[in-house]
């Protein structure tokens, strides 16, 4: 499973997103003064973990759902459908191929019939 996948984000997306972060976060560290300097960095980490939860619930929205096993059934289902559509048109195949075969039985019996004839009446 891709991180696109999992995550709603490529890589890139990431990268880019943590050096914003990484960036944000050293300008809060050097704006801060005095022995409060870890809370302007704590914040700005906060923020921007919530920036990419929302933003790989977005990403996530966007992508096809994965697939769980309630899935699989129903497609197992379908197959299983389509296979037994397909066994009963085999079935019907091979009555109509009988009734094809029986009607040139006739139709070759009743050519030599009529050959019979002609060479008794001749």
């Amino acid at each position: 499973m891709g991180l696109r996948s999992s995550l709603g984000l490529d890589w890139l997306d990431l990268v880019v997103h943590f050096g914003i972060t990484a960036m944000v976060a050293f300008v809060a560290s050097r704006a801060a003064t005095g022995g409060e300097r870890g809370v302007p960095i704590a914040a700005v980490f906060a923020a921007s973990l919530a920036i990419l939860a929302w933003r790989r619930s977005r990403a996530r929205r966007s992508l096809p759902p994965l697939t769980t096993g309630e899935v699989q059934a129903e497609r197992l289902l379908q197959l299983e459908d389509r296979v037994a559509e397909l066994e009963a048109q085999q079935m019907r195949m091979q009555e109509l191929e009988e009734r094809v075969e029986f009607a040139e039985r006739l139709l070759s019996q009743h050519r030599e019939t009529g050959r019979l004839t002609e060479r008794r009446d001749a």
